[in-house]
Formats: C-alpha cells, structure tokens, sequence
C-alpha cells in the first residue's frame, strides 16, 4: 500500500508570525517619525525627537520588505489575513515614498545656472572653545567667516595674520561682546545686532566683488532645551527680522539654528523662499553635531541658506579641535 503526502494549501507558511510581528515593530517608529513630519511638534519635548526624523523614516524600507514578503505569502497560502496584511503594505509603500520625496531634493543639485563668479562662506559654531589655530587653517580660502557661540576672549586669541586676512568685522572687536561674529575680506558697508535673544546674534552687509552689497546674517536662536517655548518664539523672530529687511539685496543667512531640515521652524524659513546650500549643491544628508566625538554626528543643525538669488555649487564640513559643531563651508554665486 502507498501513500501520498499531500500539501495543505491552507497551512500556515513558515516563520509568517515573525515577518508580520517584525514589519509591524519596525513600522511603528516610521509611522511616527512621518506623523511628526507632516504635523511639526510645537512642544519642546517632542521637538527633540523631530531631530531624528530621517532615522524614522529609514525604517520604513524595512516594514516594505517584512511586510510585503509576509502579503506575498499569505496570497500564496490563501491565509484570511492577506487583505489586512496587503493594506499594511500599501500603508508602508506610501510612507517610504514619502520619505524619499521628502529627502530625495537633498541629494539633487539645483540646475539653475551660474551667472556670477563665486565667493566661499564658511560658519563654525566655536562652542566657546575651538582651537583657533585649527579655525585659521580651515577658514584660509573662504571669503565670509561666520562664528557663533564666540566669546570675547575666544576672538581675541585669532592672530594677526588672521585679522589681516579678514580685515572687516561686524561687530567690530570694539563693540563685541559675545555671541555672532562676521569676518569678512571685504569692506562691510554696514552692521546690526538682531533683537536680543538668548544669544547675541549679528548681521552685515558686505560689498562684495562677485555679488555686490550682500547681506550676511550669523544666526544661533534658542534650542528645545531651552523651555518656555523659546526655541519656537525665537526661531519666529528670525523669520520676522529677515521678512522686515531691504529685500533688494542678496542674503547669506549662517549658524547653528538648532533645527534639522525637517522641523517646522526650517521648513518656515524654505517656504519664505531660502534654500539650504547643502541642498543646492546636492551634498545629501548632512550632520554636523556632536562632533568630535568617537560616533559620527548625528543631526545636521549647523546651515548656510541662502535667498532665491543666489545658488551653491559646493558644500562640504570640517572638522576642528574644541568644538562640539563641524564647520560648515558653501561655495555660492548669484543665479
């Protein structure tokens, strides 16, 4: 006698419990990086996990594969689950394409042309302590050198061959007192503070040669953790300072604005018509703080924007000793 061992076509696949328990895990952070993505925290205890939106979105490629494979299998088996299982995927489709049509501009460079020759802007958070010896080799070839967080005594130590190289200052070392500082290798036709702040923040117009007048702003407003909701209402009165100035001249806007790309108080400031270099130039994802320490950054809060007149065909970051903030530099021109 004989017997055939027959396959139940309705037996559950193997491992089917562990794809769909593990899609919908790693799920649940995408899910929520891309809530905060599309309605932006206005509290500053959330805000500091919109810092790592990117991270949540890239968990949305791993739900795609979990959960479509465990769809694909229940399809196959004809499981009572499958049309539950198929909504699930779709709902994971749909994040992922979100996200890449959220990041994806980062990493294109703009294609409108060139029609000015180009200057170098260079902004460093000195966080009170950058070796100044290192702050000079790495800000050698740029144009406009933006610091922030600089104490008095810090700006003091930068050596004469320095302050022959940037002959201009706004404040001038007289006035200052902490806070923004703009050097500059051409004249600086005229200086400002912005409305005090947590931090003293300073902006100029600089006559450049490839661009004529230009307006450089060092900008540090509060982060999260500064509570009372400052790190919004200070971020607002940027936006307020810069809507409010000659809107004739070209702007620079540099700094540690304490927010990545995808909070609200950035994306405020994209819809009032700036752009980020590092977007410009196609540079992608780009983090600059903690830095020097033994893990790579992981948030980008250190910017170069620049207004619709002008573009940038080069990003990049460095690094120097005695901060906890890469050094961001942008090669720009007039568009």
């Amino acid at each position: 006698m004989t017997s055939t061992h027959r396959r139940n076509p309705h037996r559950r696949p193997r491992g089917q419990a562990w794809l769909v328990v593990l899609g919908v895990l790693v799920a649940i952070p995408a899910a929520f990086a891309t809530w905060l993505r599309v309605l932006p925290p206005s509290s500053d205890e959330l805000a500091k996990v919109a810092s790592f939106i990117p991270y949540g979105l890239a968990f949305w490629v791993p739900a795609v594969f979990l959960l479509g494979g465990a769809m694909v299998r229940s399809w196959r088996h004809r499981r009572p689950g499958r049309a539950v299982l198929t909504l699930l995927t779709v709902v994971a489709l749909a994040g992922l394409s979100a996200a890449v049509v959220w990041q994806a501009p980062a990493f294109l460079p703009d294609r409108r042309p060139v029609a000015t020759p180009a200057l170098t802007v260079i902004s460093l958070n000195v966080a009170r302590g950058a070796e100044t010896n290192a702050v000079e080799r790495a800000t050698a070839g740029a144009d406009i050198v933006v610091f922030v967080e600089a104490p008095r005594t810090w700006a003091l130590e930068l050596s004469p061959t320095f302050r022959q190289r940037f002959r201009y200052s706004a404040p001038s070392m007289k006035k200052f007192d902490g806070g923004s500082l703009i050097f500059s290798r051409y004249a600086i036709k005229s200086d400002e503070p912005l409305p005090v702040t947590i931090a003293q923040q300073w902006a100029a117009v600089v006559d450049t040669p490839q661009l004529g007048p230009l307006r450089v702003v060092g900008v540090h407003p509060c982060n999260p953790y500064c509570g009372d909701g400052l790190w919004l209402s200070e971020a607002a009165g940027l936006r307020s300072w810069l809507a409010a100035r000659d809107q004739s001249i070209p702007t620079v806007v540099a700094g540690d604005f304490n927010s990545v790309d995808d909070h609200s108080t950035m994306r405020d400031l994209y819809a009032d018509g700036f752009r980020s270099a590092a977007n410009l130039a196609g540079a992608g994802f780009v983090r600059t703080w903690p830095a020097n320490r033994r893990i790579p950054p992981l948030i980008g809060i250190d910017h170069i924007l620049v207004d619709g007149r002008l573009t940038a065909t080069e990003f990049a970051t460095f690094e120097v000793p005695g901060t906890d903030h890469l050094g961001v530099q942008a090669v720009i021109a007039g568009t």
